[in-house]
């Protein structure tokens, strides 16, 4: 362990994109590693659970298990958000599944049951049980934040605020208004078995759209057109923009929200804001990867589409709507094969670290944010500037 830090160290050192080189290998599959992360990057930091409206209506519920918690976000009858434990205080059943709506949530091993704020209000036959109060027994409540309409959480507490740590990013995203978006898909992939950041090497970075996408991407999208913001401690920016002599049309760049301004309407918005939440978005659409990390080398994947009021609105909405689950659940199988291919090298025998691209300056972004949090030695970034002009 000491000698994958010090390697990992010597690359989330690096002070500018020019010399930033990959993580070493074996830091996708560390067992050790795996556990620092999950005390130091998953706990304590903002973990996206779901969106706001997937929990609209007071007595809905949503039920996601993230690190090996399992976790109910409820509404509750007077309009409240609250992200919950859902194992019973009693003998630690699930004390619901899956999502809907409830007055309240109830054991199905013992009845216990509990309001949907976490209190625990009905007890059978506990009233000759010395000492018992049920005001010591409600779910445990985990601190939780919205932002953008993504419900995400805090394990552990220790998290400074998430609007402090967006106050950059809101201004890049505040034009498309994500947080009216409504979800139109929802994809579960199942355990995926790669590690958790080679899913966001591949995310934030448009390079590979000339290899595994140069069917389905690098003609209207090419490589080469992206560029790359440089982000805050706690997220990156990335554009993609369509070349020329290529019509705005569905299913990327149409229908236009009417809050975006003209630079938007040819170009799509990639963005992490670490460690786990990552969006793709444009004038018609937009989606996101919930990547649950389940271990070393491993994790659990889902792809949720969404699209603005104004698609709702077309009366060709069902044929786009169909368009666009098509192509980004087609473009995700392509990343699927890189992903899997990559862990399989990686759990072979490779060895050795690679030198990056400028155009996965974000990759080189997200290595210092793992260095931070994991405590280790970094030297001050050089200045540098975006790849391209913004436009």
């Amino acid at each position: 362990m000491t000698t994958l830090l010090e390697s990992l160290a010597a690359t989330c050192a690096a002070p500018s994109p020019a010399k930033a080189t990959t993580l070493p290998p074996e830091a996708y599959g560390s067992p050790e590693l795996f556990d620092l992360e999950t005390e130091r990057i998953f706990k304590a930091g903002w973990v996206p659970l779901c969106r706001v409206e997937q929990v609209a209506e007071p007595g809905s519920y949503y039920s996601i298990d993230i690190l090996g918690l399992p976790l109910v976000v409820t509404r509750d009858r007077a309009g409240e958000l609250h992200v919950l434990s859902r194992s019973c205080r009693h003998r630690w059943m699930d004390v619901c599944s899956g999502s809907g709506t409830a007055r309240a949530l109830q054991c199905p091993y013992h009845l216990w049951t509990y309001g949907l704020d976490g209190h625990l209000a009905g007890t059978p036959e506990m009233s000759g049980s010395t000492g018992f109060d049920r005001a010591d027994y409600a779910l445990r409540a985990y601190r939780h934040d919205v932002w953008q309409g993504f419900l995400l959480v805090n394990i552990d507490g220790t998290a400074s605020p998430l609007a402090e740590q967006m106050a950059g990013l809101t201004s890049y995203v505040e034009p498309y208004g994500l947080g009216d978006y409504r979800t139109v898909a929802t994809t579960d992939w199942g355990e995926c078995p790669w590690d958790w950041k080679i899913m966001v090497d591949n995310f934030m970075e448009c390079y590979h759209h000339m290899g595994p996408h140069r069917q389905s991407l690098e003609s209207e999208y090419p490589a080469r057109l992206s560029y790359i913001d440089r982000g805050g401690e706690h997220y990156s920016v990335m554009w993609t923009r369509q070349a020329p002599g290529y019509p705005a049309e569905a299913p990327f760049l149409a229908p236009v929200a009417p809050t975006l301004r003209e630079e938007h309407h040819r170009k799509l918005m990639i963005f992490i804001v670490y460690p786990l939440l990552q969006v793709v978005t444009g004038p018609g659409f937009m989606y996101w990867l919930k990547t649950m990390p389940a271990g070393p080398g491993r994790m659990r994947l889902q792809l949720d589409i969404a699209m603005p009021p104004a698609a709702f609105e077309d009366p060709d909405f069902e044929q786009r709507r169909k368009e666009l689950i098509e192509t980004i659940t087609g473009v995700h199988r392509e990343d699927i094969d890189v992903c899997t291919r990559v862990q399989t090298a990686i759990a072979s025998g490779a060895t050795g670290v690679g030198r990056l691209a400028l155009l996965e300056q974000a990759l080189w972004e997200f290595y210092r944010y793992l260095g931070r949090q994991l405590d280790l030695p970094t030297a001050a970034a050089e200045p540098s500037a975006p790849l391209a002009a913004a436009g």
